[in-house]
């Protein structure tokens, strides 16, 4: 670890974890460990539509229905 705060990692875990320079990785802990995981950017594409069809409807309806709430409560 440098003065910094940064850490090399090896080339054999640049390599496992397909890791390039300007890749976002993600570093947490568990207990006395440090995980290092690679940010995958393209992770909510590939997810593709997770939500119900009529969900924009439906936020709507929850938008406008907590509005009249503030309304009838006396704040606008």
């Amino acid at each position: 670890m440098t003065r910094g705060s940064q850490i090399t990692l090896t080339r054999e875990v640049r390599e496992k974890l397909d890791i390039h320079e300007g890749d976002v990785v993600t570093v947490n802990t568990m207990g006395g460990m440090v995980v290092i995981t690679k940010r995958d950017p393209d992770a909510w594409r590939r997810l593709g539509d997770f939500l119900p069809e009529n969900f924009g409807k439906t936020l709507k309806t929850l938008r406008t229905d907590a509005r009249e709430r503030f309304k009838r409560l006396g704040f606008e």
